[in-house]
């Protein structure tokens, strides 16, 4: 059973007034890549998910949730 995680990256990179390209780089994915990370096209492997968690010094649950869950994106 594959279980849909979502994020909140969006929503935290343009409270940080990043741009895509921006975080990207500072992740070590593509833009293309990430525009689809935060459009939950896919869900990031846990090596990504620490780099979003440490980059914006937030907590895993702060910032991914389980679809159907009580995220703050949901």
């Amino acid at each position: 059973m594959n279980i849909p995680i979502k994020n909140n990256i969006q929503k935290l990179r343009e409270s940080r007034g990043l741009i895509q390209e921006d975080l990207a780089e500072a992740l070590g994915v593509t833009r293309t890549y990430l525009s689809k990370l935060e459009n939950q096209r896919f869900s990031p492997g846990p090596g990504l998910m620490q780099k979003v968690c440490l980059f914006f010094g937030k907590e895993l649950g702060e910032v991914f949730y389980i679809a159907g869950g009580d995220g703050s994106g949901s």
